[in-house]
């Protein structure tokens, strides 16, 4: 519990690596690069869907998406967005959290830990994430490798450099 409440308190980080997304028979894969100052984040994915570069910004009360070829469109919530602009809804909200090795707010159904104290997998808002590795990060280790399942839709994120 220690680690999870230190962990909590990085409010200011920086997360860059590659995401695939499985939604049934479809998939796509994109570098990222995830800057989180509380409340707003600013989520760029490089090469998705053929679309070039999607940036993705939010500040807790609104999100915005902006493709490479201008395209504009906001929503009150990113999961929403996401599913109406790329054709998948991804667990943003959960995410900001889980990319951490935290679980989100709101009820958890399982929480398993190593000995260091280190989600290993956890299971909340019908989402399975499984820790497969993790690695060093300025001060502290943090998540390497994350699998995100839920139903036909799977999300794999490898992180190779945060910066806190």
């Amino acid at each position: 519990m220690a680690r999870q409440k230190e962990l909590a308190r990085l409010d200011h980080w920086q997360a860059v690596g590659r995401i695939g997304v499985v939604n049934g028979q479809d998939g796509w894969h994109a570098n990222f690069q995830w800057n989180q100052q509380e409340p707003d984040y600013r989520i760029d994915l490089i090469g998705p869907l053929g679309q070039g570069r999607v940036l993705i910004q939010g500040n807790g009360r609104q999100v915005s998406l902006q493709t490479q070829d201008g395209r504009n469109q906001t929503a009150p919530d990113p999961d929403t967005l996401l599913e109406q602009s790329l054709g998948v809804r991804l667990p943003v909200d959960g995410l900001r959290y889980w990319i951490r090795g935290l679980p989100g707010p709101g009820p958890v159904t399982a929480l398993h830990v190593d000995g260091s104290g280190r989600l290993t997998r956890l299971e909340q808002q019908g989402w399975t994430i499984d820790y497969p590795a993790y690695g060093p990060a300025p001060s502290r280790e943090l998540p390497a490798r994350i699998t995100a399942r839920r139903q036909d839709v799977s999300v794999k994120l490898v992180i190779e450099q945060w910066t806190l």
